[in-house]
């Protein structure tokens, strides 16, 4: 009899799918990886360890054995390649990383805008003087019901594509326009602490949705171009729930570094956008001034005269205008792309041209906000922008985006759920795998 189930055993950890349940050795792991067959599920036992250039070139599952058993120490960066075969799945997990400063990731997500998504679940993050995820992609990453817990300056999430000639020569893929789920980067359902100054930062060529997050002391964060080379495409941020306390937060230090001297709750410099739904409180402390912009606008190319306008830039994009300084500003907040136009300059082999697409800010609550806007719009940080950045051409406030429709939430790669209401609460994915998944076998997982 034992010798038939330890057939048994060995036909089941033969079948595709299964994997054996194994120790959380950077090693082991990296070796697990590279013998899995595609679409395998890579169970995780719990365990403390370190992981420093773990690579991720397959379509694979990691399950670790839930939050506060599987603990990954990352002490250098680790690397997730998209990939066309398969979506790759990191799920239940503790990871912490520390020093290093915001350049220093824990995790590089790169790859084709095309391939499959990278979905990070069910998982917490703290991190201390560091950065943490670096995503050199366009789209197709999704964070889903995940924590983060981090200081002022910390960074959680940059989605940064240097060097990108797709996303802003291709059209928008907002809303239900993203008809499967996978052209965006989604960040839903999840907890922020800390954080506060950049815990989540949409930089060159993202096309983000930021949705249903719960933040405390943290916010939204955007580079466009003139702070950066390509600059943000386009940005979603809708019912989340955005809570400052003002009789201060969690001082890991003090002054400028206190995590409740927030200066902001969502800050735009590029693109074109929504904010709508969200809860926000007002955001007042006694650090650099009492009174903050809940929502702040800048577009430092012509602050500081660092950007030109369309046509004068090397090589030369599609203008409105002539001339250096002219409205409006490449990429400036409230542009976006067109296919169905051509230009002259070559852009793209002449085939679209830019537009403007006014950003949107309607139905918002809270003691930060008055009906349905935030009650301080911050403009012009570094510098005049009169003339560039006009209610009712670039931004409309109060009033709807026609057209415009969220796309299906929880994420359709994720799973099927409910999102109703605002914050991570009001985020539900049904079905999720438990910590040992109810189909586990001694250790063995169906994929």
């Amino acid at each position: 009899m034992k010798k038939k189930l330890f057939y048994i055993a060995l036909l089941f950890l033969s079948l595709p799918g299964f994997a054996q349940a194994i120790v959380c050795t950077q090693a082991t792991v990296q070796s697990a990886i590279n013998s899995a067959t595609p679409g395998d599920t890579i169970s995780i036992d719990a365990g403390s360890c370190s992981w420093s250039g773990l690579t991720i070139a397959k379509p694979v599952t990691l399950q670790g054995a839930g939050i506060g058993s599987t603990n990954i120490t990352l002490t250098g960066n680790n690397t997730i390649t998209k990939q066309a075969g398969g979506k790759i799945v990191i799920d239940g997990f503790s990871f912490s990383k520390s020093g290093g400063g915001n350049s220093s990731k824990g995790w590089t997500i790169d790859g084709s805008w095309s391939a499959e998504p990278v979905i990070i679940s069910n998982s917490r993050h703290d991190i201390s003087v560091t950065g943490l995820y670096k995503l050199e992609v366009i789209g197709g990453v999704i964070f889903s019901d995940c924590s983060f817990y981090g200081l002022w300056d910390d960074s959680f999430i940059q989605p940064k594509l240097t060097g990108d000639t797709e996303s802003w020569t291709t059209n928008s893929t907002m809303g239900t326009d993203d008809t499967d789920g996978k052209q965006n980067i989604y960040v839903e359902g999840c907890y922020f602490y800390g954080g506060t100054n950049q815990g989540v930062d949409a930089d060159d060529a993202a096309r983000i949705v930021f949705r249903y997050n719960t933040l405390d002391y943290s916010s939204f964060n955007s580079h466009g171009l003139g702070t950066s080379q390509t600059g943000v495409r386009h940005w979603e941020v809708y019912n989340n729930r955005f809570y400052n306390d003002t009789a201060g937060g969690w001082t890991g230090s003090s002054g400028m570094d206190d995590i409740s001297n927030q200066n902001w709750a969502i800050w735009i410099r590029g693109g074109t956008g929504v904010i709508t739904g969200n809860v926000i409180d007002d955001i007042a402390n006694s650090y650099w001034g009492y009174a903050k912009a809940e929502v702040k606008f800048d577009i430092r190319a012509q602050q500081d005269n660092s950007g030109a306008a369309y046509g004068t830039t090397s090589p030369p994009v599609a203008k409105y205008s002539s001339g250096q300084g002219n409205y409006p500003r490449e990429r400036q907040l409230g542009q976006s792309w067109n296919e169905a136009l051509s230009n002259s300059y070559g852009i793209d082999g002449g085939n679209g041209d830019y537009i403007t697409d006014p950003i949107y800010i309607w139905s918002n609550s809270g003691d930060g906000t008055t009906d349905g806007v935030p009650n301080d719009i911050g403009e012009g940080s570094w510098g005049d922008q009169t003339g560039y950045f006009n209610e009712d051409r670039d931004y409309y406030l109060g009033t709807a985006k026609s057209g415009w429709t969220a796309s299906t939430c929880p994420n359709p790669n994720v799973g099927t759920g409910t999102c109703s209401g605002t914050g991570s609460t009001a985020y539900e994915v049904t079905g999720e795998p438990a910590a040992v998944p109810a189909n586990a076998i001694q250790g063995v997982t169906i994929n």
